[in-house]
């Protein structure tokens, strides 16, 4: 199950918590007694949604925007006391089964709205489509084929069949000239106007592609990836474009050491290895 499949049924089972709080509210308001221990069901209840939620931000920490991360942070001490099972009277339990579904009906609305961010959809789209890359360079001997031609023949056919297969996750993919201008990385120029790519393109992401002949050499294209990159300075469509990441790739022989996100300024370099000749065909566990 994806994190956005996920978090929509985790979403939906606190929305349903929250509507069977009202109708017991409804309930108490006729009839004073809480004889069949509802109070204690919703609390058990909130208990097991808070724990699947840390389990959730656990199972996709690096996926998690920051916002995300601090908005599960925020939420979960208040939580974990709320349904702690040290008060025993009915009205406190009562008291706090409520008290629990507040903050956990105002996390929700907060991580609903996190969660919808175009950005973060762009991100995911991105990372996913850098993957897929990589796995069908290891199981798919003729696409393995094209992509070694392409990386002896250089960085440019790297950019372009790059951007060729991001485009089949909906991503067009572009980079920057050396005024900071967007560039296209099949056509190596600027579209005037940019009205194509909003026909077919979900998103547009910005990405810097280079060729490393060795694993030591790879330090140094990461590096030039990221200086190109901050060229970068003004947004092209506001809403579909992937404004607050960009990817430094570099295309090597064999799998090569990642460096960890950089944040500059605000915006996240993200560094992607594509290998083109992999060391382990059978195994893509390995594949960046």
């Amino acid at each position: 199950m994806s994190m956005t499949d996920q978090w929509n049924a985790l979403s939906i089972r606190i929305k349903s918590l929250v509507e069977a709080a009202r109708m017991q509210a409804a309930f108490l308001s006729v009839n004073r007694s809480d004889a069949y221990s509802t109070s204690v069901v919703l609390r058990t209840h909130v208990g097991t949604i808070l724990a699947d939620t840390l389990d959730f931000s656990s199972r996709f920490e690096s996926s998690l925007s920051e916002k995300a991360r601090v908005s599960v942070e925020r939420a979960k001490p208040e939580l974990i006391r709320l349904t702690s099972n040290d008060t025993t009277t009915k009205d406190l339990i009562q008291q706090q089964a409520w008290a629990a579904l507040v903050l956990l009906a105002t996390f929700e609305s907060e991580m609903s709205y996190i969660m919808a961010d175009v950005q973060d959809a762009l991100r995911l789209r991105s990372e996913r489509a850098f993957a897929h890359l990589q796995r069908l360079i290891v199981v798919d001997g003729d696409f393995r084929s094209k992509w070694i031609q392409a990386f002896n023949s250089g960085e440019v056919e790297c950019e372009r069949h790059g951007a060729v297969h991001l485009l089949l996750h909906g991503i067009w993919a572009f980079k920057v000239s050396g005024a900071g201008a967007q560039t296209d990385l099949v056509f190596q120029e600027r579209p005037s106007g940019i009205p194509d790519p909003e026909r077919y393109a979900d998103g547009l992401v910005l990405t810097e592609w280079k060729c490393a002949a060795t694993s030591g050499d790879s330090v140094n294209k990461f590096a030039a990836a990221r200086k190109q990159a901050q060229r970068y300075k003004a947004g092209i469509l506001a809403g579909t474009e992937l404004s607050r990441y960009r990817f430094a790739v570099v295309v090597t022989k064999d799998y090569v050491p990642v460096p960890d996100d950089i944040r500059v300024n605000g915006t996240t370099f993200r560094h992607v290895n594509v290998a083109v000749e992999p060391s382990k065909h059978d195994d893509i566990s390995n594949a960046s």
